[in-house]
């Protein structure tokens, strides 16, 4: 069997607000589609700990395993923390305008620290499920009698 990418995306868009895919999705849903596979394939080398293999096929945008739920909420976290990344990096955020520019220069970088600290805090988070996905899984684990 195998793990389609949509069940991962489903888990990522609860918390994902962004009224530019939404656009996107009423436009053309397979280019929606492919924005959101794109972050998850970003996302996928991030999740070393994944105790099975994650080899996927873009073909059939699908993984060639079954993934349990935790692995599954682990690549959607992964997911979230793509896109936010790029929402982070949007070059628009730090463009200077000409009126009233002072007010934002300012507005940009009192604007770029909280966001900063939420993407910190999504990594945190990630990674405590990580953990607690290893714990869950101890005795599969290499060093603890698990497979090679």
């Amino acid at each position: 069997m195998s793990t389609p990418f949509s069940n991962i995306i489903d888990k990522a868009l609860v918390v994902i607000r962004d009224y530019s895919l939404d656009t996107l999705y009423e436009q053309d849903v397979d280019a929606f589609d492919n924005v959101l596979q794109s972050f998850l394939i970003k996302g996928v080398p991030k999740f070393t700990e994944c105790l099975q293999d994650l080899s996927y096929d873009v073909d059939t945008a699908s993984f060639n395993v079954d993934l349990t739920d935790l692995e599954m909420d682990i690549l959607a976290d992964y997911t979230v923390i793509s896109w936010y990344e790029a929402n982070i990096n949007d070059v628009l955020e730090f463009k200077e305008t000409l009126q009233d520019r002072e007010f934002k220069r300012l507005a940009t970088g009192q604007n770029l620290k909280p966001r900063q600290e939420y993407l910190t805090m999504l990594y945190t988070r990630v990674k405590q499920n990580t953990t607690n996905y290893l714990w869950s899984n101890f005795g599969s684990l290499p060093y603890f009698g698990g497979g090679a």
